[in-house]
């Protein structure tokens, strides 16, 4: 299995975002978007009492990283710094197969910030965590997600009848993937002019 070397300084630029790793200072931009209405319906979390909830999870996500194990990353405006949204793509138990999971500021949702942070995302998986497979799934209602991610060249691939439980009940998703040739052949990146930062 290839050991990850990803520096925490490591930084994603597309045409209009950078994704960078998530710090202390994104916390009440976290919170604020976390905690607004329905934000959670479609996730297996619940929204956090108190911005105080957010600081174990930010530590675990460190961890993590250092790990190799999960790339978690805030997507900020280019010039700005300002908080868009949040994106990261975690080792799966099987080999060579990475998750993708994201979420949007309700602020900024429908202006196509989450499909260049998608594609960029993805790029960053072929290219260097060694990814033969990058998968995601979506709650069946969500139709944004559903066309962010077709929109970064994935396909359908399953339906999960039992995805999580929210509240004593069932949700419904779909699963979608693209392979490592699938992606060559798309060659997507040089949609957005992604330029990775390596210190």
């Amino acid at each position: 299995m290839l050991e990850q070397t990803i520096s925490l300084d490591f930084t994603i630029e597309t045409v209009r975002c950078r994704l960078r790793r998530s710090v202390m200072e994104d916390l009440p931009a976290i919170f604020e978007a976390t905690t607004s209405p329905r934000f959670h319906a479609g996730m297996d979390s619940e929204a956090p009492l108190r911005i105080e909830d957010l600081y174990e999870p930010l530590q675990e996500n460190l961890l993590a990283w250092q790990e190799g194990k999960l790339y978690s990353f805030t997507i900020a405006d280019r010039d700005s710094d300002n908080l868009l949204g949040r994106i990261g793509i975690n080792r799966n138990k099987r080999e060579g197969i990475w998750n993708l999971g994201f979420w949007m500021h309700p602020a900024y949702q429908g202006k196509g910030y989450m499909t260049e942070s998608v594609i960029a995302i993805i790029s960053f998986g072929f290219d260097r965590l060694d990814a033969v497979q990058v998968e995601a799934s979506y709650a069946l209602w969500n139709k944004s997600s559903k066309r962010v991610l077709e929109k970064a060249g994935m396909r359908f691939v399953g339906y999960i009848p039992h995805a999580f439980r929210k509240r004593g009940r069932w949700v419904e998703a779909n699963k979608m993937r693209i392979t490592k040739q699938e992606w060559i052949v798309l060659d997507r990146r040089s949609d957005l002019i992604a330029v990775e930062i390596d210190p």
